[in-house]
């Protein structure tokens, strides 16, 4: 009688959890990069990153994009690292080797992924904070307060000055701040930067324009 279904049926189980386990693997590297890289983007504005409850999908994605943007090279030693890993998990699985090598590749491998993560984040965020930066947007609102101590960017009832960069919008809450300029050997310090926030409640309407030229394009 033949026995060979039953130990390929085997062989396929033990290949399915070995594949598990490194998406799993992944999905936990991928998490840990793209949360230290968030955490440490928003921080640096001043906001606390718990309190914008990122999903999970946003999270792992966003550290592909902190992958292509540290280089190349990082990224390919990151897709060798993962290869290797996977390798040990195959082999602890089928050979019952490397247990403890595994645990030690596996603690490298998210330690460097959230030490990547902190200082992209961290020097993204002082980039994007100069007023030269292109990457986030300028905005203006039209409020129906009528008082407020917010910037010239927000006006009552009429749109006003782009001179605020969009943050994020979340939890409905728009976050944005007045832009420093860049330093220079003139000058030593840009001063503190302030973040304001203003609730969907108070907006009537909002002009968001991408790229530097915002005096360039109507009001």
């Amino acid at each position: 009688m033949s026995t060979r279904p039953p130990l390929m049926a085997e062989e396929s189980l033990a290949f399915l959890k070995s594949l598990a386990e490194a998406s799993a693997i992944f999905v936990a590297f991928t998490y840990i990069a793209g949360w230290s890289y968030l955490a440490a983007y928003y921080s640096a504005f001043g906001v606390n990153p718990l309190e914008l409850e990122l999903p999970l999908p946003v999270v792992c994605t966003t550290a592909v994009y902190v992958l292509f943007n540290v280089g190349w090279w990082r990224l390919l030693a990151a897709i060798v690292l993962i290869f290797l890993l996977g390798l040990m998990v195959f082999v602890h699985r089928w050979k019952g080797m490397w247990r403890s090598a595994t645990a030690a590749a596996l603690a490298a491998l998210l330690s460097a992924a959230s030490a990547a993560g902190v200082l992209f984040g961290q020097r993204q965020a002082r980039e994007d904070m100069l007023v030269d930066s292109s990457e986030l947007p300028y905005v203006a609102f039209s409020s129906r307060l009528e008082k407020t101590d917010q910037p010239p960017c927000v006006d009552h009832q009429t749109y006003g000055s782009l001179d605020c960069k969009l943050l994020l919008h979340s939890k409905g809450t728009y976050y944005f701040f007045t832009p420093v300029p860049k330093p220079d050997d003139t000058l030593t310090s840009v001063g503190s930067l302030n973040l304001y926030t203003l609730a969907d409640s108070d907006v009537t309407g909002v002009h968001i324009l991408r790229g530097l030229a915002r005096n360039v394009e109507g009001r």
